[in-house]
């Protein structure tokens, strides 16, 4: 039985549709689709992560440099006194330098800051992968409150007419004045629930706008369906399919291709450059030197072994976290999946053996009531099932998607 189903039987009950209370103008309206639209445009916590693109791509475009180093000019001038002789000299000269990469650094400069990207490509897919989930459990809970709004408000109607039939029933002088009361009494309840409910619906709203990016002032209005598709699942699919897309299994994945990258050039910085000089020089007498200079350090004691010591490190543990997250992954498939037939099972079982029979139970007995053959209190016993049977499978329907939602979140794409 779909939430259409449930609606038209309360449509039954009440015997007509009254227009559902607004909030005092005309929302705004947003479905699923838009709402992870909303989010992936305007969700700060979204745009923030995406901002680590812009950092890793300007690491790629300083890599691409055709030298890290920039050339140097210097120049230098001095006035001699002679001793031995009468006069001054002015001597002056200009030395150009640049030190030059002989070991290919560039190439695995590049390698690095290019897998870099990859990763961190990937850490953003992660950060989107666990808001959007965030968004979709925020609708379908705004939807599901919304839905529980307008069948509590249905029931306040329908309440109110047991109050109408109990005062003319007592007016004729068929039923004494404590069922009036007692219609009156539940009455009243059924008008706090709905202001509670109302306050709930509210709230979810709210946070659903938080997320989305959007000011949360609760006046959205959720469109949407809570109706179960037939849909079956094997456990060994999701799992390759979460092996395959998993964003945060890949990241580190590209992390240990980044370390590797980063070792082969650690390696390459080993290498001493060569610097390379080129002088001009004017002495006294009108002398004119020029000439060049060649420079090469010589890696006695720094040989970037503390580096490749802490790259080792880092290549263990990116390792170890592989196995982590893939475990991770295992059991999160695996719990999410039974929770999500659970799930599914739960919704079968009302919508095949409860919420039919109640609202029938219910109709026989409103008709029942109305002709005197029973009592206002068999009434309301019967009424407060149908109203639980109701609740309890939107409930039920809340926990289909939110399973659906956990399993889609831990395979990392959609079903």
């Amino acid at each position: 039985m779909t939430t259409l189903g449930l609606s038209c039987i309360v449509f039954v009950l009440v015997c007509g549709s009254l227009p559902t209370r607004g909030w005092g103008h005309e929302p705004r309206s947003l479905t699923l689709a838009e709402a992870l639209a909303l989010a992936r445009e305007h969700n700060p916590d979204l745009l923030s992560a995406r901002q680590a693109l812009v950092v890793a791509h300007g690491r790629v475009a300083k890599a691409q440099y055709f030298s890290p180093f920039n050339p140097a000019l210097s120049a230098s001038g001095a006035h001699r006194h002679f001793t031995d002789r009468p006069g001054s000299a002015t001597d002056y000269d200009i030395t150009l330098s640049h030190e030059l990469e002989i070991a290919g650094q560039r190439s695995k400069r590049i390698a690095e800051a290019e897998t870099h990207l990859a990763r961190v490509g990937q850490q953003v897919r992660n950060t989107e992968r666990l808001i959007l989930a965030q968004v979709k459990e925020a609708f379908y809970r705004a939807l599901y409150l919304h839905q529980r709004l307008r069948l509590l408000q249905d029931i306040e109607r329908l309440t109110r007419r047991l109050e109408e039939i109990a005062v003319s029933r007592f007016q004729a002088g068929e039923v004494p004045k404590i069922e009036v009361n007692i219609a009156g009494i539940r009455l009243g309840q059924a008008r706090k629930e709905v202001i509670v409910a109302q306050r709930d619906s509210h709230a979810a709203v709210s946070v659903l706008e938080q997320l989305v990016g959007v000011e949360p002032t609760g006046q959205t209005r959720v469109v949407g369906e809570l109706a179960v598709p037939s849909q079956a699942l094997q456990e060994q699919t999701l799992l390759r399919q979460a092996m395959d897309n998993r964003p945060d299994l890949q990241a580190v994945l590209f992390e240990q291709q980044r370390v590797a990258a980063e070792i082969a050039l650690t390696r390459r910085l080993a290498v001493p450059n060569l610097t390379v000089e080129a002088f001009y020089r004017q002495e006294e007498g009108g002398d004119t030197i020029v000439g060049g200079r060649i420079s090469v350090p010589l890696p006695l004691f720094d040989r970037r072994q503390a580096e490749l010591t802490q790259l080792a490190g880092q290549a263990g543990q990116a390792k170890y976290e592989q196995q982590s997250i893939e475990l991770r992954i295992r059991q999160e498939v695996a719990t999410a999946l039974r929770s999500y037939e659970a799930a599914r099972a739960e919704v079968a079982v009302f919508e095949q053996e409860v919420v039919d029979r109640a609202a029938e139970n219910f109709r026989l007995m409103e008709t029942a009531y109305r002709e005197g053959k029973i009592d206002l209190l068999h009434v309301i016993v019967v009424q407060h099932e149908l109203v639980n049977a109701h609740l309890s499978y939107l409930e039920s329907l809340l926990n289909y998607w939110l399973a659906r939602t956990a399993l889609e979140r831990a395979v990392g794409v959609d079903l």
